[in-house]
């Protein structure tokens, strides 16, 4: 299915919020984008140009714990229903990777968001769910949140990694 509805809509004939209702979005900061559909893939492509980030795009779940291993981005948005490894057993596996660069905030882009889904899909360590067809403002505020809860993460290893760095050297 294709990520708007009805079939062919393109992003660009939809309007996006105006800028200053956007939040900004940290500098370089880059996405990558896991779907099976290439139009899907595209278009979340148009929304993260839009938006000023940079992105990468696999097609499959095995591809995007192969990408996240390399540790560049700063966050994924995460196909559910993809042959071989789905959206739930990719984000399992690049959440199980070892490395503080390794785990990014995984969104969840899906057609499946119920309630009961959306409450999975937390439970197995997904960040946020944008429910397909996707609202651009919707996109953009939990990329946004994504991206904070990444500084936040770093932030706290940081200090973590320092507290016990300190122990060490009292100890």
């Amino acid at each position: 299915m294709s990520i708007y509805e009805p079939a062919g809509d393109a992003i660009a004939s939809r309007p996006l919020p105006p800028a200053a209702a956007l939040p900004a979005f940290p500098h370089r900061a880059r996405v990558l984008i896991v779907d099976d559909i290439a139009e899907n893939r595209v278009l979340l492509g148009l929304c993260c140009d839009q938006f000023g980030l940079r992105h990468e795009s696999v097609d499959s779940g095995r591809l995007a714990v192969e990408a996240a291993q390399s540790g560049r981005f700063d966050a994924i948005l995460m196909d559910i229903f993809m042959p071989g490894m789905d959206g739930i057993g990719a984000t399992r596996a690049i959440l199980a990777l070892d490395g503080p660069l390794c785990a990014p905030p995984i969104i969840a882009v899906t057609t499946a968001a119920e309630p009961g889904d959306v409450q999975r899909y937390l439970a197995c360590g997904m960040a946020d769910v944008v429910p397909k067809p996707v609202n651009v403002a919707r996109l953009a505020n939990a990329l946004s949140d994504a991206f904070a809860m990444a500084k936040r993460d770093r932030r706290s290893r940081k200090r973590k990694t320092a507290e016990q760095d300190a122990e060490r050297m009292t100890a």
